[in-house]
């Protein structure tokens, strides 16, 4: 089994690239490309330390506990943070306006699926509300990749039964919010200008007190 030091090095690695992206105000920073797979791995590596130290109350225990949740803590912060300017430059994009190429070359392949899949649903639904009324983005006609062939499914088939309605809410926040439980048991903590998914009972409740803006509208 590795020892501690090699533990704290995958934690104080992944803190430093966290704290990065946090300073990197709307700009997206360049992370490793096994940055998920090296934590998962840790993490994995530390819940083997439960199978031979059963007792809570022992030190091995606790710090490998400790670490655990530190680790998926950071995986959490990085993934909302690099997920929240994707969406943002995926929305320029598709409003027509340029978006950095050195932002998109730091997007992981996960990351590009992502920023091409908002991008093509915004397009699909752009032209389903209003057709050719007003002029869409730079690309033309949308080109639906593989990556993008489930998001855009839920536009193009609103009604088929693989896609009965959305599982959460994409929205932009208005006005920041105090924690608060949603529907979906997990807590959430709104900043103003935070892009978001939330469960549609509590994003219905917000749109009506003009917190959240749907980027999705309801149908």
């Amino acid at each position: 089994m590795s020892n501690a030091a090699d533990h704290s090095a995958v934690l104080d690695g992944l803190q430093l690239v966290v704290s990065g992206e946090r300073d990197a105000v709307g700009t997206l920073t360049s992370v490793p490309a096994d940055i998920y797979l090296r934590a998962g791995e840790e993490i994995a590596t530390l819940r083997k330390i439960f199978a031979v130290c059963t007792d809570p109350m022992t030190g091995p225990f606790r710090t490998a506990t400790e670490r655990i949740e530190a680790l998926q803590q950071h995986l959490e912060d990085l993934l909302r943070m690099r997920s929240q300017k994707i969406l943002l430059l995926a929305l320029s994009k598709a409003e027509g306006r340029s978006v950095d190429r050195e932002d998109l070359k730091r997007m992981l392949p996960a990351e590009q699926a992502l920023f091409e899949a908002v991008f093509a649903s915004v397009e699909q639904y752009r032209r389903a509300a209003i057709g050719d009324g007003l002029p869409v983005g730079a690309a033309g006609e949308v080109t639906i990749t593989p990556e993008c062939a489930m998001a855009s499914a839920m536009v193009e088939e609103p009604g088929s039964a693989a896609a009965p309605g959305p599982a959460f809410a994409l929205a932009r926040v208005l006005s920041p919010v105090e924690p608060f439980m949603g529907f979906d048991g997990r807590t959430y903590a709104l900043e103003t200008e935070d892009v978001v998914t939330l469960p549609p009972e509590n994003a219905a409740v917000l749109r009506e007190h003009n917190i959240i803006l749907s980027i999705f509208p309801d149908k």
